[in-house]
């Protein structure tokens, strides 16, 4: 994970100190679709729904890959929340694990 490229999104951090890290704190979704136009590895995005929903406003988002663990927590937050507009999706793959989870691959219409 250190020698990794990796990309934070903040607007309250001031430094990235993490090797390998580039902070971008304004216009994330411009900054975004400049990236996904130079060549080279794909990219992922983990743990913030704020962003995810910003990029699938924007139509940034390739592919989604939901995992699905056997645990009932009763509260949560939803995926997507606050999406402007509906996104419909086709599942691409599934893949069952033995711990129970199940990956769940999907791409925009």
């Amino acid at each position: 994970m250190n020698r990794a490229e990796k990309i934070v999104f903040s607007r309250t951090l001031q430094k990235a100190n993490w090797n390998n890290t580039t902070l971008l704190k304004e216009n994330v979704a411009d900054q975004m679709r400049r990236m996904k136009q130079t060549p080279g590895k794909d990219m992922t995005l983990l743990g913030s729904g704020s962003v995810l929903t910003q990029f699938a406003d924007e139509g940034l988002i390739d592919e989604y890959q939901i995992m699905v663990d056997p645990l009932l927590l009763g509260a949560g937050t939803p995926i997507g929340k606050g999406l402007r507009q509906r996104r419909n999706l086709r599942l691409m793959m599934t893949k069952s694990f033995r711990s129970g989870s199940v990956l769940l691959c999907y791409q925009p219409c």
